[in-house]
């Protein structure tokens, strides 16, 4: 079977290693840089630069707590980007390493999904007969319609370089909203988030997004929740914002802002006049629309592939871990509270604070929640915000998929001193 893949993000990439593993032939075209947004201008870059003011917050405030002191810390801005983009690099090179031990073709250009199953490389006018095809096309940051938004940096904008200002506004206090606050915060920059909803990350379960505008109002950011910006405008040198804040007129200045409003799937031109998706050609990842993780992206793209070969998908799609990589991290998986009839749930609440582990590392401000069917018995959600909550989530996420009860899961022995032992106290908190 001959496959061809549109893009090399982790829906991509991964997909055709897959197939390579399944002895396809596969192709694989992407016009710009291996590894798509997560590799090059999300996850990984993200988490390199929270890295590096984690190291910094450690040096200027934590190590007072152990009676050591610092002085005199200066932040080489040039250097920690250059070290973000050393990792991104490191990771490029590793994925077509791997593409090129399956033997998997790389080429690149943009390419286009023709009539017959072809798929045209608009740069050179090669052409790639398929049986299957692949668009893993992902996704391009959405544009609110305010006024001067133009104005305002990217996502992109600022993992590509400092963003030099004190007072920074940022629009939008979702995934990407919160991790640059924090970043910024810890860098010393006075932070203010906007943010449309009512609460900040409100996709997660309540307890999340309360107890994570608890941590960066420990940190000086400024929240303006259920905030309407409609215009931004150079002023003084700087910027200002204007916006409805609960419903009353607000104005700001900041020296910069920052859109963080999402993604949206990126299809175009991708599909020539009279091509529509069936089954010999589908979408996978950001571009397939749903959810935007990179993990979510290369489980679907793996089920796709699984079900071209003939075998059974793997990957439980309605199962997807979520995490933010705040201090201390928060992650989910399976039902939140909210979705939930109270006479139908049992809940586990553990605070961190007593936590030995949380402790010593500094953090005494968190809690593992264990959501429980009364019917079942069985684990149907799990909330955390805890230092290393986004590695704990797979355990519960595992649990979650093998139906496992309370017992269960307590019956297994948990390290001490560990922060995933808070899981066992979460459920010993049941009533």
């Amino acid at each position: 079977m001959k496959l061809a893949i549109i893009g090399g993000g982790p829906a991509g990439y991964v997909a055709a290693l897959k197939a390579a593993a399944e002895g396809m032939t596969v192709t694989l075209v992407e016009k710009d840089q291996l590894g798509g947004t997560c590799l090059n201008r999300g996850c990984i870059p993200t988490k390199a630069l929270l890295q590096a003011a984690a190291v910094y917050e450690n040096i200027t405030a934590q190590s007072k707590v152990w009676g050591m002191e610092v002085p005199d810390v200066k932040v080489d801005f040039d250097a920690v980007y250059a070290k973000k983009s050393a990792i991104v690099e490191q990771l490029q090179k590793g994925i077509a390493m791997l593409l090129g031990n399956a033997g998997v073709e790389v080429l690149e250009g943009t390419a286009k999904v023709l009539p017959n199953k072809t798929v045209k490389i608009q740069e050179t006018g090669a052409e790639i007969k398929a049986d299957k095809i692949l668009i893993c096309t992902g996704s391009v940051s959405a544009r609110l319609p305010i006024e001067g938004i133009e104005l305002a940096l990217s996502s992109n904008d600022v993992l590509a370089s400092p963003v030099n200002g004190e007072k920074v506004a940022i629009i939008g206090g979702g995934v990407i909203g919160v991790e640059f606050a924090l970043m910024l915060a810890k860098f010393g920059c006075e932070v203010c988030i906007y943010e449309f909803q009512n609460a900040l990350v409100a996709m997660m379960d309540t307890d999340i997004s309360k107890q994570l505008a608890m941590q960066l109002k420990k940190l000086g950011v400024r929240l303006q929740l259920q905030a309407a910006v409609s215009k931004i405008s150079a002023k003084d040198g700087g910027f200002e914002i204007e916006a409805m804040v609960k419903e009353k007129p607000h104005t700001a200045q900041y020296d910069k802002v920052i859109a963080c409003v999402g993604r949206k799937p990126f299809r175009d031109g991708v599909l020539a006049d009279g091509v529509e998706p069936d089954d010999d050609i589908k979408f996978a990842g950001d571009a397939a629309g749903g959810i935007q993780l990179a993990h979510f992206a290369s489980a679907q793209a793996t089920n796709i592939i699984e079900e071209w070969a003939g075998k059974k998908q793997v990957f439980n799609m309605d199962l997807v871990p979520q995490c933010i990589y705040t201090s201390p991290e928060a992650a989910s998986v399976g039902k939140r509270e909210q979705d939930c009839k109270p006479e139908g749930v049992k809940i586990g609440m553990y605070r961190i604070n007593g936590n030995g582990k949380s402790l010593i590392m500094g953090e005494n401000s968190g809690f593992v929640k264990t959501i429980f069917s009364i019917e079942t018995g069985k684990l149907i959600g799990a909330h955390i915000v805890a230092p290393h909550a986004t590695d704990m989530i797979g355990e519960l996420a595992l649990a979650i998929s093998k139906g496992m009860t309370s017992d269960e899961i307590s019956g297994v022995i948990h390290a001490h001193p560990t922060v995933s032992e808070s899981i066992l106290e979460s459920i010993n908190s049941i009533k």
